[in-house]
């Protein structure tokens, strides 16, 4: 259930620079703080690319590090855009050069260690999530924690590690449905049903259902030899979501 979306679009409204200009007030200028000027062309680069104009979004970032090539905004744009484009390699060289040229950008440093997850690099990526919460000021940690988190049980296979963070996410946030999610999975594969009848049922009042919540929840009760409560369960699931792959698991519950 890992959901890897390079955040970096999100991060054009008020995550890569402050507050989310329309491209309208954006002005263009070769005179004042360079980077200023290069702030302009990142945020116009973002802007193309929440658009998917990718070669006009690549333009406007070839402008703002041609004024400021140390510019860490851009390079962290460009990053996000190579990642996009596929280019991989690239990349990498921009997550580098983002957080060189500034250590405390932990929006790049936390889709640095997405990026770096993906790819099957876990001890690197967590290194670049702890860099991201290392920042007192940075007011994404539960979701860095959240996506640490993914990162091991997902990809890592380390539940136990896992599960520190997801509990450190719940402690700032009860009610985080994905960290829910993963405490009922983790408390499910140890035996201990109860508890993972407790998350998944804080899960449900927290979000919508899904189906691999309902799945889940299914083979909770099913090991608890609450039949009734699993077949509610099992209903909802086929009737809410007849095509899904979950809904073929349950024949083997």
């Amino acid at each position: 259930m890992l959901v890897w979306r390079a955040a970096a679009l999100a991060l054009a409204c008020g995550l890569v620079m402050s507050g989310c200009a329309t491209e309208t007030t954006l002005v263009r200028t070769n005179e004042g703080d360079p980077a200023e000027r290069a702030d302009v062309h990142a945020q116009l680069a973002a802007q193309y690319m929440e658009r998917d104009s990718l070669e006009v979004a690549l333009q406007e970032l070839n402008q703002a590090l041609a004024i400021k090539p140390d510019h860490s905004s851009s390079n962290y744009v460009m990053a996000v855009l190579q990642t996009r484009m596929k280019d991989y390699e690239a990349a990498e060289r921009y997550y580098k050069r983002a957080l060189k040229s500034n250590p405390d950008n932990s929006e790049a440093a936390h889709d640095y260690g997405i990026f770096l997850c993906e790819r099957g690099k876990v001890e690197d990526g967590l290194n670049s999530f702890e860099k991201a919460l290392s920042n007192p000021l940075y007011r994404g940690a539960a979701l860095t924690r959240l996506r640490a988190g993914e990162c091991l049980i997902t990809i890592g296979q380390d539940p136990e590690r896992a599960e520190k963070y997801f509990r450190a996410v719940l402690e700032q946030n009860p009610a985080v449905a994905l960290a829910l999610y993963y405490m009922a999975s983790i408390n499910f594969d140890r035996g201990n049903y109860l508890s993972a009848r407790a998350f998944i049922e804080r899960f449900f009042s927290a979000s919508a259902e899904t189906p691999e919540s309902l799945l889940l929840a299914a083979k909770i009760e099913t090991r608890l030899e609450a039949d009734d409560v699993a077949q509610d369960y099992a209903r909802r699931l086929r009737s809410k979501f007849p095509s899904a792959k979950e809904a073929a698991e349950l024949k083997g519950l």
